[in-house]
C-alpha cells in the first residue's frame, strides 16, 4: 500500500457542517441574511466583546480593504506594515490609493519591530498594520504605545490569531481595529470569509456601506432574510458581503473552535518538545498555552532548509514556506522600506510543518520522526 502523503493544511469539515449547509439551503435565502448575522454574533461571543462590533466579509482581504478605508486611509497616505507577510495587506493598502511602507520584524516573535517602525514614520503616515505571525502575538503593547504617541491608527492583521490571548484578553477584544480570516486553511473556515472587529459605531455604519455597494438600508433588512426595496446609495461600496451559505459553514466551525484550538496547541507543544534540542533548528518562542496556532513554523539554520524539504518529501510529508517577503515581489520592488536585515535572514529559514485540527496521531509521529531523523 502506498504511503499516504501528509499535507500542510487539512480543513476539518464533517457531518455537522453538512447539516448546517442543508438547513441554510432549506431556508432558501442564499445571500447575506440571518445566518450572516448569527455568525457575526457568535464571533463576538467567542472573542468576549464588550462595546465592540463584528462585521463579516466575503474574504479577509475585503475586510482589510474596507477597514483601511473606514480608518481614513486614502490617496497620498502611507501605512507601515511588515514585508514578512502574505501580499493581501499590501495589495489592500494600494487599493485605497495609499502606499505600503515595509518594516522589519523582530527575531524572537517574527512580529513588527517597533523601533524600526518609528524610524519609518513620516508626515504621510496614517496607520500601522502589524501581523500576529502564526498566531503568536507581536509586540502589541509597543505598537499601541508608538501609535498613541504619533497619532496613528492601528489595523491589526490577526488573520493567523483567531482565539489567541495577549495580556489576558483575546486579540480583537481591545484596541483599535482587528481583522480575521476564515479562508479554507484557517483554524475555522467559512469556505472563504473574514471580518472586521472595531469599536467606533460611526465606523460600523461606514463599513456596512462599504461592504454592500454603499446602500444605506440593506444590511438591517438582509439580516432578517429580507431586502429593502426603498433605499439610497450614500457612499462608495463593494460586493464584499458574506452569504448565508458561507456563514452556515462558519457557524458549524465556530461551534467547535475550542476543540480545534486545543488540538492544535497539543500538536505544537509536541513539536516544540521534539525539536527543541536539535542542532540548526529554532522552535517558535511560545509555549502555546495562550496561542491559537494557525501554522507551526520551524526555523532551519545554516542553509539546511531546502535539504530538509527534500527529506520530508521523500517521507511523503509536505512542507510550506511562510512567506516570500513582499519586497521581493516584482510588483512591489519599488515600494518604500527600511532596514530589512532580520526579514532577509528569517525568510530563508522558516519552514511550515503540517498542522491540522484534530490531527491524526500517526501523522504527528511521522512528522516528528522525519524531522528528527534528518538532523541526527
Amino acid at each position: 500500500m502506498a504511503t499516504e502523503t501528509i499535507p500542510v493544511f487539512v480543513p476539518l469539515v464533517g457531518s455537522d457542517t453538512l447539516a448546517h449547509l442543508a438547513h441554510a439551503l432549506d431556508v432558501g435565502w442564499l445571500g447575506m441574511g440571518a445566518l450572516t448575522k448569527e455568525f457575526e454574533d457568535r464571533i463576538a461571543a467567542f472573542l468576549e466583546l464588550t462595546d465592540r462590533f463584528v462585521l463579516s466579509t466575503n474574504t479577509g482581504t475585503s475586510a482589510i480593504h474596507i477597514a483601511l478605508l473606514a480608518a481614513g486611509v486614502g490617496p497620498g497616505d502611507e501605512v507601515i506594515t511588515p514585508s514578512f507577510n502574505y501580499v493581501a495587506d499590501h495589495q489592500a493598502i494600494r487599493m485605497t490609493g495609499a502606499a505600503p511602507v515595509m518594516c522589519d520584524i523582530r527575531d524572537d516573535n517574527l512580529g513588527i519591530d517597533c523601533e524600526k517602525a518609528e524610524a519609518l514614520i513620516t508626515r504621510r503616515t496614517k496607520a500601522i498594520m502589524p501581523l500576529h505571525f502564526a498566531g503568536i502575538p507581536c509586540d502589541r503593547a509597543g505598537v499601541y504605545r508608538l501609535a498613541g504617541a504619533r497619532g496613528l491608527r492601528i489595523i491589526e492583521d490577526a488573520c493567523h490569531a483567531f482565539g489567541t490571548i495577549c495580556a489576558d484578553q483575546k486579540i480583537g477584544s481591545t484596541g483599535d481595529i482587528a481583522i480575521f480570516s476564515f479562508d479554507p486553511v484557517k483554524i475555522i473556515t467559512s469556505i472563504d470569509g473574514g471580518c472586521v472587529v472595531g469599536r467606533d459605531p460611526s465606523e460600523l455604519k461606514r463599513l456596512q456601506h462599504l461592504r454592500l455597494l454603499g446602500v444605506d438600508r440593506d444590511t438591517t433588512e438582509r439580516y432578517k432574510n429580507r431586502r429593502a426595496w426603498e433605499y439610497d446609495v450614500v457612499d462608495e461600496g463593494y460586493r464584499y458581503h458574506l452569504t448565508n451559505i458561507m456563514a452556515a459553514v462558519g457557524i458549524s466551525q465556530i461551534k467547535r473552535i475550542q476543540e480545534f484550538i486545543a488540538s492544535r496547541q497539543a500538536v505544537c507543544k509536541k513539536y516544540n518538545e521534539a525539536f527543541a534540542g536539535l542542532e540548526d533548528v529554532k522552535v517558535p518562542s511560545s509555549g502555546f498555552s495562550d496561542v491559537s496556532p494557525f501554522i507551526y513554523s520551524l526555523r532551519v539554520l545554516d542553509g539546511r532548509r531546502e535539504r530538509l524539504i527534500e527529506h520530508l518529501r521523500s517521507h511523503h510529508i509536505d512542507a510550506g514556506i511562510h512567506f516570500i517577503p513582499v519586497h521581493r515581489h516584482s510588483y512591489f520592488a519599488g515600494a518604500a522600506h527600511g532596514d530589512l536585515s532580520v526579514t532577509e535572514r528569517v525568510v530563508d529559514e522558516v519552514l511550515t510543518l503540517p498542522l491540522h485540527s484534530n490531527m491524526r496521531e500517526e501523522f504527528v509521529e511521522r512528522v516528528i520522526e522525519a524531522v528528527v531523523s534528518f538532523f541526527r
